[in-house]
């Protein structure tokens, strides 16, 4: 056998490995997604929704863990928008080249990349263990701080998408620095 088909007779085999690989992987996820859907479509109703949840081993709905869902998550993005999107404005508009927007720029760097469940932990060890009890106010800081990073990077994108020559076009005119901020870049970034 030359190198060329011992090459090749490598590659069919290795080739073959990797396709009952995913059809193994890909059997078991049909299966656990048939499961689901067969248990869980038989016990959909509009009790589901409409009652609260029950104590062990009676029925019940999940209403209120579905209120308490949308809650936190509203409040979380009320808390969590405001401040990513001026963070955004300034690394784009101001922070180019001091020291405060590199630093800025750093932490929401390391803030993307971190895990929830160090965010969860920070969360827990900040406020949840110095009270002493748990509280919905601990997972909205939470889930804030996991939106800031991504509304400050998704504005500070989208500012520096607009073209510089606009800018300066509005300081010619002799705007101040805010109203060309919220006057122009804000408007030329945002369509509608």
């Amino acid at each position: 056998m030359n190198l060329h088909a011992w090459r090749r007779l490598k590659s069919r085999i290795a080739w073959s490995m990797a396709a009952l690989a995913i059809l193994f992987g890909l059997f078991w996820l049909t299966w656990i997604l048939w499961t689901v859907c067969d248990l869980g479509f038989a016990s959909m109703s509009l009790r589901l929704f409409t009652e609260n949840t029950p104590a062990p081993g009676s029925a019940g709905g999940l209403r209120n863990a579905i209120v308490g869902s949308v809650l936190l998550v509203g409040l979380a993005t009320f808390v969590g928008t405001p401040i990513g999107i001026l963070a955004g404005i300034y690394l784009a508009e101001y922070g180019q080249h001091n020291w405060l927007g590199r630093t800025t720029l750093f932490v929401n760097d390391i803030l993307l990349s971190a895990p929830s469940i160090v965010v969860g932990l920070f969360v827990y060890a900040a406020y949840v263990a110095p009270i002493g009890h748990f509280s919905g106010y601990a997972g909205v800081m939470a889930l804030a701080m996991l939106v800031i990073p991504v509304v400050i990077r998704s504005t500070e994108n989208m500012l520096r998408l607009v073209p510089n020559s606009l800018r300066e076009a509005v300081f010619a005119i002799g705007a101040p620095k805010w109203k060309v901020i919220t006057r122009v870049t804000l408007r030329a970034a945002i369509p509608g």
